[in-house]
């Protein structure tokens, strides 16, 4: 049975869609369990929204790319808020804009590490605890580069596309129990993204020149919507793009 205040891990949850996620949730009343690298950063979230809201937080270092990290957080988490019940797989990242033959092995390395073995990480050490709880939901946070490669983005778009994969796996491994499986596929959104992609913040910005991008409230408006819908409804999948980007390579700039 859903739980009134279901209790949320979040990954990644320092900035961009994750911190978005924990601000819309914790408004909604749901507890947090909120992780990411930048623990200050994580800290400070959870106790602004436990401090505006009244809700119970907890926050810890997490790197997904390591099992142990992962564990710990996931145990500790649990412990202290009492159990878990949706898991949002949010932290990813993309690393340079390399042609295939010349990504080096840092960037390669970095995108399929987090990307996706963090994803099944956070999830191999979630799923108990919601199995536990009766009742759960678990959101991929992918991307429209899952959908359509482009140029300059291989690995990343191939960590995307197994992103997609996973999510779809997972959806029919857990059919029959009071599961859900959900992924949000974001196009162009305005985070510290290509800020961390192209490590040059001048740079980063004219990516959204001339364009009114998704923010990362729009994307945390999914979880939102999908997580409030009654027991019986499941969105597998939502491809959002701002209305400036019809497609990967199909964008409209203004002058």
């Amino acid at each position: 049975m859903r739980p009134d205040h279901p209790i949320v891990l979040i990954t990644g949850a320092s900035s961009g869609f994750g911190a978005a996620m924990a601000r819309l949730l914790a408004a909604q009343g749901c507890h947090l369990a909120l992780g990411a690298r930048r623990v200050e950063r994580v800290q400070a979230l959870a106790d602004e929204l436990v401090m505006t809201h009244g809700i119970k937080a907890f926050a810890g270092a997490v790197d997904t790319r390591d099992t142990a990290s992962v564990d710990a957080f996931v145990a500790a988490a649990a412990a202290a808020l009492g159990g878990l019940h949706v898991l949002v797989a949010n932290a990813g990242l993309a690393s340079g804009t390399h042609k295939l033959w010349e990504t080096p092995d840092e960037d390669l390395e970095a995108m399929l590490r987090t990307n996706v073995e963090g994803v099944v990480k956070t999830i191999r050490a979630g799923l108990p605890h919601l199995r536990r709880a009766g009742w759960g939901h678990i959101f991929f946070i992918g991307s429209t580069a899952g959908h359509q490669p482009y140029e300059g983005g291989s690995v990343y778009c191939a960590s995307k596309h197994g992103v997609r994969a996973m999510a779809h796996s997972l959806r029919l491994e857990l059919n029959g129990e009071q599961i859900r499986v959900t992924s949000v596929d974001p196009g162009m959104a305005e985070t510290e993204f290509s800020e961390v992609r192209l490590k040059d913040s001048d740079r980063a910005k004219t990516v959204y020149q001339g364009v009114n991008p998704l923010q990362a409230k729009d994307v945390a408006e999914c979880v939102r919507w999908c997580l409030a819908l009654p027991d019986h409804v499941n969105i597998d999948e939502i491809l959002v793009k701002c209305l400036d980007q019809a497609s990967v390579h199909k964008l409209h700039r203004r002058t």
